[in-house]
């Protein structure tokens, strides 16, 4: 009687399960290198389109400078120059950072021009204001500008760039500079205070009232809490840029303001 041989069956078992198990340990790899691949892919976006970074250097007391004239300023200002060669005559400017690039000024006064741009600076502003022609043909000058300069230079040199802006503007414009915005301490990453920025408008309100042809306008208390942040009712979520509810607040008061300045003033009454 011949026997079974087993042990060779085993050994092709063996080879077979030993195969299976080296196909597992591949697959197993790869799945391993995947998702390592698309977590680094997700911490890469996380990283790029959000503000992490710039709180987490925030709150370790990190203010990393970056570059004051950026590509997008160039690109508005050529943009300016377009729209600048068919600005009516005695038209109100606007002049200003993202705050006042986001404020629909038609809803201000007509004609009007917005001439903000996003991060600009009083030393950006001071470089394209020559770049406008119809300034010098201006009802009025309206300036909002300051912010972005607290992380750059102090309040000496601040101030020294606003005289120069208005040594700029023709002597015979109206300008109204309207004070640095409140922040949200909490919520912005700008790692500025309310106390500096309220020292600038001070000093800035000193220097409009040494001209009959320069007016302040500070709407501050309408913005913040009894703890002088910047409501949330008030901003998108940043502690900085005014929502539609903060910009209808500003609205209203550059509409008195400039009514004040100008009698004839031409504002739009819509609410």
């Amino acid at each position: 009687m011949m026997e079974w041989k087993e042990p060779r069956m085993f050994l092709c078992d063996g080879r077979l399960t030993n195969h299976s198990f080296k196909i597992d340990l591949l697959i197993m790899r790869l799945l391993f290198i995947f998702y390592l691949v698309l977590l680094h892919f997700l911490i890469g976006i996380t990283l790029i389109k959000t503000d992490i970074v710039l709180r987490i250097q925030s709150r370790l007391g990190y203010n990393i400078k970056q570059v004051e004239i950026t590509p997008f300023y160039y690109e508005m200002v050529e943009f300016h120059r377009r729209v600048d060669k068919n600005i009516l005559d005695n038209s109100v400017i606007f002049l200003g950072d993202s705050l006042i690039q986001g404020v629909a000024v038609s809803a201000v006064v007509s004609p009007s021009v917005n001439f903000g741009i996003g991060a600009d600076t009083t030393t950006g502003l001071i470089q394209r204001i020559p770049e406008y022609s119809s300034i010098s043909r201006s009802k009025t000058v309206v300036i909002a500008i300051g912010i972005n300069d607290l992380n750059r230079r102090d309040n000496k040199e601040i101030i020294s760039n606003y005289k120069k802006i208005i040594s700029l503007i023709p002597s015979n414009i109206k300008i109204l500079f309207s004070a640095i915005l409140p922040i949200d301490e909490s919520t912005s990453i700008t790692g500025l205070s309310n106390e500096r920025i309220r020292s600038i408008n001070i000093e800035l309100e000193v220097l409009c009232s040494k001209s009959q042809r320069l007016y302040f306008l500070d709407i501050t208390e309408q913005l913040t809490r009894a703890d002088g942040q910047l409501s949330e009712e008030f901003h998108i979520g940043d502690g900085l840029h005014l929502n539609s509810s903060g910009n209808r607040i500003w609205i209203s008061n550059l509409k008195e303001g400039l009514s004040e300045i100008n009698p004839d003033y031409n504002g739009n009454t819509q609410e």
